[in-house]
């Protein structure tokens, strides 16, 4: 079986138009919404930046605060690489033979 609805073929005045179109959007309201969600997207947009600055400064000091006692500990083993190769030039000194003077 087949149920059909009837349909009404009546026409829509235009008053019934105008009123069924009127709460509709105007271009001044799309404009309105318009701007207002270029000026969300910038103030996001700003946000963002922002929060991305923080984080990267926040890394550069947690970078910092663990280099600084890498580069302590480096410049000792300067030192000490320094003083190795002093005692790796007396040590072959008197090898050769070349005993220091007694002062």
């Amino acid at each position: 079986m087949c149920y059909l609805r009837s349909v009404s073929t009546s026409f829509v005045t235009p008053e019934q138009l105008a009123a069924a179109v009127a709460p509709l959007a105007t271009k001044q309201d799309l404009a309105e919404v318009r701007q207002e969600l270029k000026d969300d997207m910038k103030q996001t947009e700003d946000r963002l930046i922002e929060a991305i600055r923080d984080a990267q400064t926040e890394m550069l000091r947690a970078f910092y605060n663990w280099a600084r006692p890498v580069e302590v500990r480096l410049n000792r083993t300067d030192e000490v690489a320094q003083r190795l190769s002093w005692i790796e030039e007396r040590i072959a000194a008197l090898e050769r033979g070349q005993f220091p003077s007694a002062h």
